[in-house]
């Protein structure tokens, strides 16, 4: 065993001296920050002026803090930032000062920020943001490695610091995220070469065995495929073969029951696949939970090592997900751990349902060719820096479906209001449009009596209450429904073409036709008029009938016909001319009756 004063070492930046403390204290968890405790006795003077602990407040206040701990051939370090110095006063007197400060992580937990990743997986964003801060001192490459190497084509942050949004993403995935007191570590665990002995280097062991539900059951709506999806499981199949892990899985039938029927509705997964995924670490994060192993270890382990503890005849080889370094003299070290099997399939903070929340917002269309034809969008959401181009949405409908419905997509450039399915910055979808300063509404009116549609290129459907109702285009083409003054009016500068079976037109009053130029009537079979009163009928040229049949008129009065000038009437065959009373023929001139062969008059 190392002498005390070489078990536990502390630096600080700017301060050359040997650093005297007590009461030492370093808590370290997963998916955390670190923090860490001491009394210091910065100085050897036996008075302390308060000026002199002024000075030393305000000077090593956000100093960086280095602990080395070091036992046998077991050698640990971990750094942190002084975040609070609080003065000691012992009988009126300052007497040192309680230092009290954060890991490196807190360098990533600085303010919430929103942005969007597309196209990337795990590594990428995380390497995206991680990059932020330097390289080398903060993180290393090979570090970060997660297990789960899907990319997502939509990742967004929502008002989440780097550190609240990457924990979100190792709580999603069932990924190792934590600092390991140096550098920051996603994806794996760390070897190690401790082995502790109970007994010796380890006392106070426990175990504590939790017999839980493992069962899982998730329902969700894939609308690729317009369909329910659904998976469940009783227990993980990929879980820790620790015993007492392996009996807490054959066990919970004491505290569950069989039927998976009934589950939770998620946002979270958008096809089978993802649904089958979200059961299987979900199932295998309960079991993360089966048993916890914790003691006091005499060497020092580090947060997210694998290490084994040996209890007489049986091993457990454990992973490291909470540590407190402790050392109450100078010099002297213990650490007390908890822990859980280093075979679990996912830590024990794995929470598939994860997800961040949020609120409906506005946002800008960038683009509306959906190149699958669901006339979905990609809009730019309102936020403060180059990430914030979405994914493909959809867009609300007031009625569709297959063959039917409105069809409305929002036009580039326009304001639109974006909603999220279960509250899921994931989820978006556009649920209507917005007016705004710079694009007003044409159809404005004090009386809010105008409703009505125009589309961009100057289509317009106009209601005017008590008014009308306008159909038109930029072409002239108009129809216009005069509420007013009960009329309708279709114009036309071009053709008007009714197709249709059967056309019954009934006018209670007057009908007039104007026609500037011809008109063309064909009549496939018969033509019939009905007239109650006169007809009048006035030709500026030539009239011409042509009959392939025969040619019948009744007349129940008389029947007068003039011409100015000549007169014809010829026939290929008879020529008849009946009266039942006198038959006058009256010529200034001459009569003349000729024929080819005989004339006869009777």
């Amino acid at each position: 065993m190392s002498k005390f004063s070489e078990q536990v070492h502390i630096s600080i930046s700017s301060f050359e001296k040997n650093v005297i403390y007590y009461d030492l204290q370093v808590s370290q968890k997963m998916a955390d920050h670190h923090y860490f405790s001491f009394i210091w006795q910065y100085t050897g003077k036996p008075v302390i002026e308060p000026e002199d602990q002024a000075k030393a407040i305000s000077k090593f206040t956000g100093s960086q803090v280095i602990f080395t701990f070091r036992v046998n051939e077991i050698r640990l370090m971990s750094k942190g930032i002084i975040t609070g110095l609080k003065s000691i006063d012992k009988d009126g007197s300052p007497a040192g000062l309680h230092v009290f400060g954060t890991s490196h992580t807190i360098v990533i937990d600085d303010m919430p920020k929103s942005r969007i990743f597309l196209n990337k997986n795990l590594q990428q964003i995380a390497l995206d943001v991680f990059d932020e801060e330097n390289s080398g001192e903060f993180y290393q490459r090979e570090a970060i490695v997660p297990t789960y190497t899907k990319e997502f084509q939509y990742k967004p942050q929502y008002n989440e610091t780097n550190f609240d949004f990457m924990k979100r993403l190792s709580k999603r995935y069932g990924q190792w995220f934590y600092f390991d007191g140096m550098r920051m570590q996603f994806g794996q665990t760390k070897a190690s070469k401790v082995k502790l002995i109970n007994g010796s280097s380890l006392h106070k062991f426990t175990i504590e065995a939790n017999l839980i539900s493992q069962k899982t059951s998730f329902s969700g709506y894939d609308y690729n495929a317009a369909a329910t999806i659904r998976d469940a499981a009783e227990r993980t199949t990929t879980g820790s073969k620790d015993r007492f892990a392996v009996s807490m899985g054959w066990n919970q039938g004491s505290v569950v029951r069989k039927d998976l029927n009934i589950g939770a509705y998620t946002h979270n997964a958008q096809n089978k696949e993802n649904l089958e995924e979200m059961v299987k670490l979900q199932t295998a994060g309960h079991d993360a939970n089966s048993v916890f192993y914790s003691g006091i270890s005499y060497l020092p382990i580090g947060l997210g090592q694998v290490f084994t503890v040996q209890n007489k005849t049986v091993e457990h080889q454990l992973i490291a997900i909470e540590i407190i370094h402790c050392s109450e003299v100078h010099g002297n070290y213990s650490c007390e751990f908890r822990a859980i099997p280093a075979d679990v399939e996912a830590p024990h903070y794995t929470d598939a349902t994860a997800f961040a929340p949020a609120e409906s917002q506005s946002a800008k269309i960038i683009d509306n060719n959906d190149p699958e034809g669901l006339g979905r969008v990609r809009v730019k959401f309102y936020w403060t820096n180059y990430r914030c181009d979405s994914d493909w949405m959809r867009v609300v409908q007031s009625y569709a479906g297959s063959g039917k419905g409105n069809y409305f997509r929002p036009e580039i450039g326009e304001e639109v209001r974006i909603g999220f399915e279960g509250n899921n910055a994931e989820c978006p979808y556009v649920s209507g449009t917005y007016y705004n300063g710079q694009e007003k509404p044409e159809f404005f009116d004090p009386q809010n009596s105008i409703k009505g549609w125009k589309l961009r290129f100057g289509m317009l459907f106009k209601f005017i209450e008590k008014v009308g109702i306008w159909l038109s285009d930029p072409s002239g083409n108009e129809v216009h429904l005069d509420e007013q003054n009960k009329n309708i009016t279709i114009t036309t500068p071009g053709t008007l073409t009714l197709n249709c079976a059967n056309l019954i037109l009934n006018v209670d009053q007057n009908m007039a036709t104007n026609v500037t130029l011809n008109k063309t009537d064909i009549i496939g079979v018969n033509h019939c008029e009905s007239i109650g009163g006169s007809k009048e009928l006035g030709v500026g040229s030539d009239f011409n009938t042509v009959i392939d049949g025969k040619y019948l008129e009744h007349i129940k009065g008389d029947y007068k016909s003039t011409t100015e000038k000549d007169r014809h009437d010829n026939s290929k065959e008879g020529l008849h001319h009946y009266t039942e009373g006198d038959l006058s023929k009256n010529a200034k001139k001459e009569i003349q009756n000729n024929s080819g062969e005989q004339t006869r008059q009777n």
